[in-house]
């Protein structure tokens, strides 16, 4: 009888040390819990790369600025007005979060559309008054294009484990690109039989300062809105200073040119479609 007894004594030490030995194993250890011997659980600091494609719209809101003309006349505050905007992004957030103190780098390719049309009825920059009190002249339409490329800093707010990790962030960049403005004088006055439809056109290189914050709706959708400063310098603007573009199609266009420097703060919201690339 005491054999039996000393026998299941000794059973009972070496499950209850095989058991003891498993839990202290670290490959059980893993299997019962994945994260336990990772400081932190995977998540896109750990190696997700984010794309992402932004749609967006609202105004752009230009600031008066001087007028040299080509004989060394110049007009103070042209009156530019505030127009709809519209556009898109195409970018891409790197996962450097653990690498900068909690901030991620990004990149992105930016393009909108605006309208500064000159209005009407400015004396000596596109139109004249008459000794009667009549104006002769029309508003100068404008067509703004700008594509550029950004270089973007955001903080995640509201980390979770799972994708999106970060809810929402703020975020702020530089970036540079090509500022178009496409201009008729005259507006429909300026259409002539040799230049029915096109516009002239001037490209000069401009900078943008941005800034914004971004909230997910959804898990790959997100909504934001932002701000953006874009100055950019032409020697080449044009308008009928004078209102002297006959009726349409019965003359030659008349442009007068002067060069100015073109600030913009442009205001925009908009939806974003993101994506989660993991290694």
């Amino acid at each position: 009888m005491k054999t039996r007894i000393s026998a299941m004594i000794c059973l009972l030490c070496v499950f209850s040390y095989a058991d003891l030995t498993r839990a202290e194993d670290p490959y059980n250890q893993r299997v019962a819990d994945p994260y336990a011997l990772s400081p932190d659980p995977p998540n896109m600091s750990s190696g997700t790369i984010e794309p992402y494609l932004s749609f967006m719209a609202g105004v752009a809101i230009p600031f008066s600025q001087d007028a040299t003309f080509r004989n060394g006349d110049v007009e103070r505050n042209i009156d530019y007005q505030m127009k709809q905007s519209i556009g898109g992004n195409a970018g891409i957030w790197f996962p450097t979060r653990n690498k900068l103190l909690g901030f991620d780098l990004g990149t992105e390719i930016t393009g909108f559309v605006w309208y500064p049309d000159i209005a009407c009825c400015r004396n000596g920059v596109n139109g004249t008054l008459n000794a009667d009190g009549s104006f002769e002249g029309t508003t100068t339409e404008i067509q703004g294009i700008y594509i550029g490329a950004n270089f973007l800093i955001r903080r995640p707010m509201a980390i979770s484990e799972a994708y999106p990790n970060g809810r929402w962030h703020p975020y702020v960049g530089v970036g540079v690109g090509a500022h178009q403005l496409a201009y008729r004088p005259g507006g429909a006055r300026g259409a002539t039989f040799a230049n029915p439809l096109t516009d002239q056109r001037n490209t000069a290189p401009a900078f943008q300062a941005l800034g914004g914050v971004k909230v997910h709706l959804f898990k790959y959708v997100a909504a934001f809105a932002e701000a953006k400063y874009i100055q950019a310098f032409h020697d080449e603007l044009g308008t009928d200073r004078f209102g002297a573009s006959p009726a349409p199609f019965a003359g030659p266009l008349t442009l007068d040119l002067y060069e100015s420097s073109i600030r913009t703060i442009f205001v925009h919201a908009g939806l974003s479609i993101h994506f989660d690339i993991r290694p």
